[in-house]
This record gives structure tokens, C-alpha cells and sequence, in this order.
């Protein structure tokens, strides 16, 4: 086994465990939340990172899938936003909108998502680069 497959192998068993990992979350999120008060966000909430698994299954097959796991990162990004801004408007301390998207991005399930679509990424460079 060579170096570059040996590097590939571990490129995608970190990205696979990283988006286990935040579908794990997800369906953990879909078992303990409240979708009483806005159930369109909190669907979404569940159902993205519940999707990041399956899809990095199938980005493994179609490489350009993984576009659509970016475009599905981003989306995660702003309903948590929203989801973020709303309580933290109930309790009335939110600072501004930029700030509570900032505090979102440095959660660990979103850095997780992010995580697995740029080592997913790095494998298929690696794997198209003779």
C-alpha cells in the first residue's frame, strides 16, 4: 500500500467519522426537540445534519455531489442562525445578526459539518492528482 492510498483511506475514514458524527447529532436533535414553535426551522435543523452521512456515502461515488454537501452545510448554517437569533431574542441578549451566525459557526456540530465536506475534498484532489 502506498503512502498517497494510505493517506486517502485516512482522508475519508476522519471525513466519514466526522459526518457520522453530525448526523448522530442530528438524529439526537430530532428525538429532543421542541417543533411547536417554528416547525419548518426546526425540521430542517434536524433533517440537514441527518443527511450529511448518506450524502458523504454518495460523494464517494459521484464526486460532484460534493457541492451539494456545501450548498447542504450552508443552509444548516442559517436555520441554526435562526434558530440561534430566536432564542436568544426571547431572553433578550443577542448583540446583533452577524454575531449570533459567528457563535453558530463555532459550534462543534457545524466545524464537524465543515470538517468532513473539506476532507472530503482534500481525498478527491488527492485521488484525481496522478
Amino acid at each position: 500500500m502506498t503512502i498517497r492510498r494510505i493517506g486517502l483511506f485516512v482522508l475519508n475514514l476522519i471525513a466519514g467519522l466526522l459526518s457520522f458524527g453530525v448526523m448522530g447529532y442530528g438524529l439526537a436533535s430530532a428525538v429532543f426537540i421542541d417543533t411547536r414553535f417554528n416547525p419548518v426551522l426546526s425540521i430542517l435543523y434536524c433533517v440537514m445534519p441527518i443527511l450529511s452521512f448518506p450524502l458523504f456515502l454518495l460523494a464517494r461515488l459521484f464526486r460532484k455531489l460534493v457541492a451539494l454537501q456545501i450548498v447542504l452545510a450552508m443552509v444548516y448554517v442559517g436555520v441554526y442562525s435562526a434558530l440561534n437569533w430566536r432564542t436568544c431574542a426571547s431572553l433578550g441578549y443577542c448583540t446583533g445578526v452577524l454575531a449570533t451566525v459567528i457563535l453558530t459557526m463555532k459550534t462543534l456540530s457545524v466545524l464537524a459539518y465543515f470538517g468532513s465536506i473539506i476532507l472530503s475534498i482534500f481525498a478527491g484532489v488527492i485521488e484525481n492528482n496522478p
